[in-house]
This record gives C-alpha cells, sequence and structure tokens, in this order.
C-alpha cells in the first residue's frame, strides 16, 4: 500500500513520492514550513523532522541535521 503525505494526508504514489525526514511527502508538499518554498534534496535544512529553505533555518537560527534522515526517494 503507498503511504500518506505528511503533509496534506493524501496518498503518495511513487512516481510523485520525497522520502525524507523519516516521512513521505509529495513533491510539492515538501516545502518550506516558514516561507513555502518548494523544496528538493539539494536545498532542504531539517529541524525537528521538518523542513526549512535556508533564509529559513538562518533566520530562526536553527541547528542543521539533514543527511542522516533522509531516504532514498525519487524526485
Amino acid at each position: 500500500m503507498n503511504p500518506q503525505c505528511a503533509r496534506c494526508g493524501k496518498i503518495v504514489y511513487p512516481t510523485e513520492k520525497v522520502s525524507c525526514l523519516d516521512k513521505n511527502w509529495h513533491k510539492g508538499c515538501f516545502h518550506c514550513e516558514v516561507c513555502k518554498m518548494t523544496l528538493n534534496m539539494k536545498n532542504y535544512k531539517g529541524y525537528d523532522k521538518k523542513p526549512y529553505c535556508n533564509a529559513a533555518r538562518r533566520t530562526n537560527q536553527r541547528p542543521v541535521i539533514k543527511e542522516s534522515l533522509c531516504g532514498s526517494g525519487s524526485l
């Protein structure tokens, strides 16, 4: 069975899945908690299992815990 999106709760199919921060997301739902900018595996910063952009992370002084929480989801 396909997992649910961590943001919207709808089913995430393999072609649109991003697996990161121990969760599954639609590509469009994987966005910054602060500014809503769409993120990808190269430009996100994770904190408390939530995605942030670099600007929001710097503004809020959130520690970076990125690499250890990523799955091998497709982009």
